[in-house]
């Protein structure tokens, strides 16, 4: 917490015997309308943002199209997300902006959890967004070598090891993030002393290494694997070969698609946490006199808030930026009176609609073999019928 560094005096040393005590300058409080205000913002990041990503992981496990190997990543980041929107972001702002005298009040279990689930969830969105990095550049370098493919096997495989390393990375939080009395109220903060006396030294320690792992060496692998992706998209040679030729410009304008998305979730990730991983981790640690800032309550609420929002940034880019994706979330949200949900253009399941068919007592060849019969307008006329009905009996229709 930031309340040893808002609350230390400095010494000077006049005489031998004699010790001065220079106070810093008191802390501005929130006023009671900005209380208002960051409780009223959080309350709504939180349930926009518990709507989001729900609705990604809802689309991903539900449409089979859109769970391909990429898209599992995806997922993975709506769940770090949504550990952001469903564990820190209702209590972590109480203590620091709400009580003046930054009391806790949630209980000691939930003040061990809270530091330790936030460094879990900014690992698994950082690192994931490496892997996704790492998936569209062998994409790129290796067109024609299926065996280098991200399968969806090795996704999961992928995203069970950013959780392992993310747990790893973030369990002293849970050891060291306690809740005990000072000044008269119990408080929740970092008490390094269980592991070692030089408890200064090893917190240090502690938060440069999540710094560089957590911020530093994720976002210095995503500008190199982008620019390598780049160089070799628009520098690369064509195979003379009919076959090959298809496969590469396929895979081209796959990834040519993805990009840009990707690129803009990186480059929100980076822009909204850093602030926070610089105030907590390098900031108030090492330069003191920051953290005695009048001002430095209104600080935190900034790097805080901003870094809360990246956890709702996500499904709107998906949302904007990806058809498929948009295309699921109105179908999952058309009960709200502003989205119109017709029928389905991208995420119509043909596999789906033959077991229905077969289920209901109706031949799906006997179309082909009455097809064969007609004239091509006839026959086109028959399956589009067929798929329209079909579209009509297994997902309700809202028009107006």
């Amino acid at each position: 917490m930031l309340a040893d560094d808002m609350n230390r005096t400095s010494p000077v040393v006049n005489e031998p015997t004699t010790i001065e005590i220079y106070p810093i300058p008191s802390l501005v409080h929130l006023s009671t309308l900005a209380k208002a205000i960051c409780i009223c913002f959080y309350c709504l990041l939180c349930v926009c943002s518990v709507y989001g990503n729900s609705l990604v992981i809802l689309v991903i496990l539900y449409f089979r199209r859109l769970r391909t190997a990429t898209n599992i990543l995806i997922l993975n980041l709506a769940i770090a997300d949504l550990l952001i929107a469903v564990f820190c972001m209702p209590f972590s702002y109480w203590a620091v902006l709400i009580f003046d005298d930054q009391r806790w009040i949630f209980g000691p279990a939930m003040c061990s959890l809270l530091s330790f689930l936030q460094g879990v969830a900014v690992f698994l969105s950082s690192w994931t967004l490496v892997v996704i990095s790492f998936d569209r550049w062998m994409a790129i370098m290796f067109v024609l070598s299926p065996r280098m493919r991200l399968t969806r096997s090795r996704a999961v495989y992928l995203v069970l090891a950013t959780w392992f390393f993310s747990t790893v990375m973030a369990l002293p939080l849970l050891f060291v993030t306690r809740s005990q009395p000072r000044n008269d109220v119990i408080m929740c903060d970092e008490d390094w002393t269980i592991f070692t006396n030089n408890a200064e030294k090893y917190q240090s320690y502690y938060n440069t290494a999540v710094l560089i792992l957590q911020y530093v060496v994720p976002q210095t692998v995503l500008i190199i694997t982008y620019t390598f992706i780049g160089m070799k998209m628009w520098n690369s040679r064509i195979p003379t070969s009919i076959s090959s030729k298809k496969i590469v410009m396929e895979r081209h304008e796959s990834v040519k698609k993805l990009i840009p998305m990707v690129i803009l979730i990186s480059a929100l990730f980076a822009l909204c946490w850093l602030p926070l991983l610089l105030l907590i981790n390098i900031i108030v640690v090492y330069w003191e006199a920051v953290a005695s800032w009048p001002y430095i309550l209104y600080a935190w609420w900034f790097a805080h808030g901003l870094a809360m929002l990246h956890s709702i940034v996500n499904p709107i880019v998906y949302y904007l930026r990806n058809a498929r994706f948009r295309e699921g979330f109105c179908y999952f949200s058309r009960f709200l009176p502003f989205v119109h949900f017709t029928e389905f253009q991208l995420l119509s399941d043909q596999a789906k609609s033959i077991r229905t068919r077969s289920r209901s007592g109706v031949n799906p060849t006997s179309y082909a073999l009455q097809a064969k019969n007609l004239p091509e307008n006839e026959s086109h006329r028959l399956f589009s019928n067929c798929n329209r009905s079909q579209i009509q009996e297994s997902q309700p229709l809202i028009k107006r």
